[in-house]
């Protein structure tokens, strides 16, 4: 099929490259004659590989240069390097920068005069050139004084001048979509393609707010450097699966954590054994690492631990002083800080949000008091960052696929995604309680506009799958041409990854949808005071939304339901829906009840919830939250 022979040409092309690079290398002989110590190009190299001790590459390339660029016609090195080794001139076709946004111009200079084409890739929203520890050179014991730290970089000298330009907008790093959420909303403009996970409800996914009730006096916060290794202790020993790193804002802290930690390693053979083993995993790239907020750009791991590390005086005296994200480029810092995870990132800050003020003009410390609100509400400003809301379906092709999904008793959730990409169905089941069970790409409007094959058919595909995504293909013409057919192929399918999914199940999960289907705009949070235990206050109990409920099973299609507005001009009137996929005739069995289909977006944020349950949903384009008061099943 198509992906398979895309999979083989990409294969043959990188063959192809290589032999057609052996085959028209025409590297010069050289000197091969008279004292080794002046034999040059292929007669030195062929020299070379028959001795056991060799000379050194960078004489090996001040004699040989030409010949080893027919062989190797694609060099990686840094701007050093290519200055002290290289002669003056075009040695290459095209020159590549990477990381362009932390390189200084006169850096690049050296590479750039090498080439006679250039390519700039970058991240204008990431780190810029810094002189931060430069300016840190001080004898001050106050080193968190404000710095203007930022130099221009060649990638902005690029964008002014270099055309065309293209940006690159698929993000698939984070296997949880409000990991890359925030920096989308706040920093992206919500430009980048961002693909749903299937799991929402996992507690070891996503992002979350631990506070502690430490201090901060000279670049240090003690009680919060102590809570964070007891959370890397136990993380290490609960997970070892996973990949940690820890990121904070300053020198000292860093310091103070990465001696905690060693410390445990020294003292605890479980926290020696999961360093050990990730330096030595995928030859040591995901290793665990404590690192400061300037050196952590280009890292990833799965889960990311960060400490904010500011806080009050041991006076109680909040000052909003906050080194290097004060300065001009602190909102591309943070913006590094914020999108290091994989699956989990963990915030960790001492900073009393109720004394947190930033001016409007200081970006760095705005964008961070929003962090810390989004990782405790999980909101972006009034909207709710979780994909399982649903949109409105795409096309009546969709509906149709819609009804049938939950006439075989299913939950259908249309839309699933939180920017610029949504899966077309979710399928959920009451059954299932680890998210949605699949996902169902119709060729719809998101499928005509990829603009090539590779995307359509291939690369979506398989980001979605390595995200967790089991997905099921229906074409149109096959739909409507056959739709009994297709139904029962379809209700084949659900059933029996029904019943595979059920089976793999861990015992220790409870089947409990509730959670999974309800949308709050609360979430849970721990709350740790340093010294004591750890306390876990979770927003989503029965006390904050009013009490157990009286049904033992959730709010299912056929369900009729009474709720509430809390907001709007309809503050505190109550509303009665049937959500049924009956047509309008059939709704006289319950007059006083208006009907409501399963796609509405209302419909699909009550299907899960239960009595007292405050929900979410959005319509034309603004937020609504309703309260259940009662429903009846049918």
């Amino acid at each position: 099929n198509l992906r398979d022979t895309d999979r083989q040409l990409i294969d043959l092309a990188s063959r192809s490259v290589s032999a057609s690079c052996m085959r028209n290398a025409h590297p010069p002989a050289g000197i091969g004659r008279g004292r080794k110590s002046e034999f040059t190009e292929q007669n030195l190299i062929n020299h070379q590989l028959d001795l056991k001790r060799r000379i050194p590459p960078r004489k090996l390339l001040r004699r040989a240069r030409t010949a080893l660029t027919e062989w190797f016609p694609c060099w990686m090195m840094d701007p050093g390097s290519v200055a002290r080794h290289l002669p003056r001139e075009e040695v290459f076709d095209l020159v590549i920068i990477d990381e362009a946004s932390q390189m200084t111009p006169e850096m690049s200079v050296s590479a750039l005069m090498r080439g006679k084409q250039a390519l700039i890739s970058g991240d204008t929203n990431q780190l810029p050139p810094t002189n931060f520890f430069k300016s840190l050179m001080r004898n001050d014991e106050d080193i968190d004084e404000d710095f203007d730290t930022v130099e221009e970089s060649i990638l902005e000298i690029a964008n002014n001048s270099f055309h065309p330009k293209h940006r690159l907008r698929w993000h698939y790093r984070s296997r949880h979509e409000s990991l890359i959420a925030f920096s989308n909303h706040y920093v992206y403009d919500e430009d980048l393609v961002i693909f749903p996970s299937p799991i929402d409800t996992r507690k070891d996914m996503g992002v979350s707010l631990v506070r502690v009730n430490g201090t901060y006096e000279k670049g240090i916060n003690p009680a919060e450097a102590q809570v964070m290794t007891d959370h890397v202790v136990k993380f290490m020993k609960e997970q070892p699966g996973r990949s940690l790193g820890v990121a904070v804002m300053n020198q000292s802290q860093m310091e103070q954590i990465d001696a905690n930690v060693i410390r445990a390693a020294e003292e605890d053979s479980e926290v020696a054994s999961y360093i050990d083993l990730w330096a030595k995993k995928n030859e040591g790239l995901e290793k665990f690492f404590v690192k400061n907020l300037e050196n952590v750009q280009g890292d990833e791991r799965d889960v990311i631990f960060v400490g904010t590390v500011y806080g009050e005086s041991p006076l109680g005296k909040f000052v909003q002083r906050f080194g290097p994200i004060n300065g001009s480029a602190g909102k591309r810092r943070l913006n590094v800080l914020f999108t290091r995870a994989k699956e989990q990132m963990v915030t960790f800050t001492s900073i009393p949000l109720a004394k947190f003020d930033p001016i409007e003009s200081n970006e760095g410390a705005r964008l961070l008091k929003l962090w810390l609100e989004y990782c405790h509400t999980k909101k972006l400003g009034e909207k709710i960052t979780q994909s399982e809301m649903g949109g409105i379906p795409d096309s009546p092709f969709e509906e149709h696929v819609i009804s049938v999904v939950q006439q075989l008793g299913f939950i259908a959730v249309p839309q699933v995604g939180v920017s610029n990409y949504h899966i077309d169905i979710g399928v959920k089941h009451r059954d299932y309680p680890m998210g949605f069970l699949c996902g169902i790409e119709c060729d719809g409007a998101s499928y005509h506009s990829s603009k090539s094959a590779r995307d359509r058919d291939r690369l979506r595909q398989e980001v979605l799958e390595d995200l967790g995504w089991v997905l099921y293909r229906i074409w149109s013409t096959d739909w409507f041409y056959d739709t009994l057919g297709q139904s029962e192929k379809l209700k084949e399918y659900l059933h029996n990854l029904l019943q595979q999914k059920l089976a793999d199940l861990p015992e220790s999960v409870v089947a409990d949808v509730s959670e999974a289907d309800c949308v709050t705009p609360q979430g849970s949070v721990s709350i740790i005071e340093s010294g004591s235990s750890v306390i876990t206050s979770d927003l989503n109990s029965s006390e904050t939304n009013g009490g157990p409920s009286p049904h033992d099973e959730s709010i299912t299609v056929g369900c009729r339901v009474v709720v509430m507005d809390l907001g709007g001009v309809r503050a505190g009137k109550s509303r009665a829906y049937w959500i049924t996929d009956q047509e309008e005739e059939e709704g006289r069995l319950f007059p006083s009840y208006e009907l409501m289909k399963p796609y509405a977006p209302l419909a699909s944020v009550l299907v899960g919830s239960f009595v007292g349950d405050i929900v979410s949903y959005e319509a034309a384009g603004k937020l609504y939250r309703v309260e259940v008061l009662s429903y009846d099943f049918d």
